[in-house]
């Protein structure tokens, strides 16, 4: 079966390739290769035979593809197509624009009939993909924090999934009483001083209505408003009202809400297939909405990745083209969706003949869909020094939430951190 239109194959054989397939090679991290990249690219590559998709040696994660993909820009070795973390996006785009190596989907997305963006990409989801106003990348992966609930410990403390608290007093509150049950019993995971970067973070600056940086992109405003010294203050509660112990590993966590002995987890909805599948039937397991201050302003800062096109050649281009419309397609997001647990970017796939009819009978995947409305930008630093930043921070927060130093003093020294290495 052909997916290509008239105006690709003109394209082919414009440039000699209809008669010869052409072949494409993009960039993933390893994480997301298997359980989505590898049978999105068998489907395509078997409903038609104009293209061949292929991948290169996978990435260690978002770190390492933005590394790879700054160093094969430089020795002219970059991919056709790569898959780049939203708060990389901007620091790569540019330099990629600045060596005419990255292609401006704006003027592929103008070549397609009238109404496409609107039936199948809100404006919102396309700005996960813009920087300085152009569209660089199509948004494939995207996930807003979300929590994962223990119906059954909440059952032991007289509350239930349907009355799960909205604010952050009646969480706390919650968890405090679930971390009562008993000396196994864990209340809450949100490991906010050991993630690998700083999205959790984020989340407690942008919920409140908040930003990282300015419209710019080069001054910190996440301290606005005292916006970081709430933060702080949440962080330390967590530990202080609601049983968070921070000197149980990440790992470890995971572990004991898989195994029935915690409550209430923080988590991406990317976890969600894998969460389930570890549980089993171990205990009744949810998902819920995630908690906000500010209801009328805050936002969650939209982890996953978009898109991009690095090819030179316009055959390659607009192959790639073609292989990306179908991943941010209605089937392509359908299939990620079930796959992983991923809010779909598409529209499209919302429909009954997708993920509609799949998001009634399984509630516990449709909590994304819920959250449309607030997702939003996450922030990356200019420079090169944003690992580092959070590495800095996220010890900082640590300290906060051990009670080794105030939040007071944590707010301003995570803001002299990013200050001064945003600068390198």
């Amino acid at each position: 079966m052909k997916i290509l239109s008239a105006a690709t194959l003109a394209v082919f054989s414009v440039t000699g390739a209809a008669q010869a397939q052409t072949q494409i090679t993009c960039l993933t991290n390893a994480g997301h290769l298997t359980r989505q990249h590898e049978p999105l690219v068998k489907m395509f590559n078997e409903m038609q035979d104009e293209i061949v998709v292929t991948y290169a040696a996978p990435a260690q994660d978002y770190s390492d593809t933005h590394l790879k993909l700054l160093r094969a820009s430089a020795t002219g070795t970059l991919p056709d197509c790569a898959f780049e973390a939203y708060n990389q996006l901007p620091s790569l785009a540019r330099a990629l624009a600045n060596r005419e190596q990255v292609v401006d989907l704006g003027t592929m997305i103008a070549a397609e009939e009238n109404g496409w963006v609107a039936a199948n990409y809100s404006d919102q989801m396309l700005d996960l993909g813009r920087v300085d106003g152009v569209q660089y990348g199509m948004p494939f992966n995207a996930s807003v924090i979300q929590w994962y609930v223990n119906a059954d410990l909440l059952r032991q403390v007289g509350a239930s999934v349907e009355d799960f608290p909205t604010d952050w007093d009646g969480v706390i509150a919650l968890a405090a009483r679930i971390d009562a049950l008993g000396d196994d019993i864990e209340g809450i995971s949100f490991g906010i001083d050991q993630w690998g970067d700083d999205w959790p973070f984020q989340v407690l600056i942008a919920q409140q209505g908040g930003e990282m940086l300015n419209a710019a992109g080069d001054t910190v405003t996440f301290d606005e408003n005292g916006r970081s010294l709430n933060a702080m203050t949440l962080a330390r509660r967590l530990v202080e009202e609601a049983g968070y112990n921070p000197e149980i590993d990440l790992q470890t966590q995971t572990t004991a809400f898989a195994e029935g002995k915690m409550g209430i987890y923080a988590n991406s909805p990317a976890s969600a297939k894998l969460i389930q599948e570890r549980v089993g039937g171990a205990f009744d397991l949810h998902s819920v909405r995630f908690t906000v201050w500010d209801d009328a302003n805050g936002s969650l800062p939209t982890g996953g990745n978009a898109a991009i096109i690095t090819a030179e050649d316009p055959a390659k281009q607009q192959a790639a083209w073609e292989y990306i419309k179908f991943l941010t397609g209605p089937k392509g997001q359908e299939l990620t969706a079930r796959n992983t647990g991923y809010l779909p970017t598409n529209r499209g796939a919302l429909a009954e003949e997708y993920l509609g009819a799949y998001y009634a009978e399984q509630p516990y995947f449709a909590t994304p869909s819920s959250q449309y409305e607030r997702a939003g930008a996450w922030y990356g630093y200019p420079g090169t020094q944003s690992e580092k930043i959070w590495r800095e921070q996220r010890t900082i927060i640590r300290s906060v939430m051990l009670g080794e130093i105030t939040p007071e003093d944590g707010a301003e020294q995570a803001k002299a951190v990013a200050e001064d290495l945003m600068k390198r």
